[in-house]
């Protein structure tokens, strides 16, 4: 299920601080650790509730239906966001680029130019997902 324009903003904070939760979460946890008043928590909170995404316990919130998030990729109870990954892929390919340079010793301008490549998409991709939060 697609969450395109029913979840975004503070109400998926909160679904993904849920989610990454591992027990149930009150709404002033929830407001003290997103740094949020607790009356936009409690109101977010309803509307998830009446969405049929979370559900109240007796000990606080947690996600009652598991959704697939767009832009994010969940792995265990951890969600990422797609461009930290993307960002962490180029990295990683600079970084190889890198020790392939060093470990031949010369100058390879076809080397350097894939270097400087990745070494921006990785940037671009970091600040990009900076920008979001």
């Amino acid at each position: 299920m697609s969450v395109k324009g029913e979840l975004e903003g503070t109400a998926l904070k909160i679904y993904i601080y849920l989610l990454e939760s591992n027990e149930d979460a009150g709404v002033r946890e929830i407001a003290r650790d997103l740094g949020l008043p607790v009356s936009t928590v409690h109101y977010h909170l309803k509307r998830l509730e009446e969405l049929g995404y979370v559900e109240k316990t007796t000990d606080g919130y947690r996600v009652a239906q598991r959704l697939k998030l767009r832009d994010y990729i969940v792995i265990g109870s951890r969600v990422i966001h797609r461009f930290t990954l993307y960002s962490l892929f180029f990295l990683g390919f600079a970084i190889g680029e890198a020790i392939l340079i060093i470990q031949s010793q010369s100058i390879n301008p076809d080397r350097i130019a894939v270097l400087i490549a990745t070494l921006l998409a990785s940037l671009i991709f970091g600040i990009e997902r900076l920008r979001i939060k």
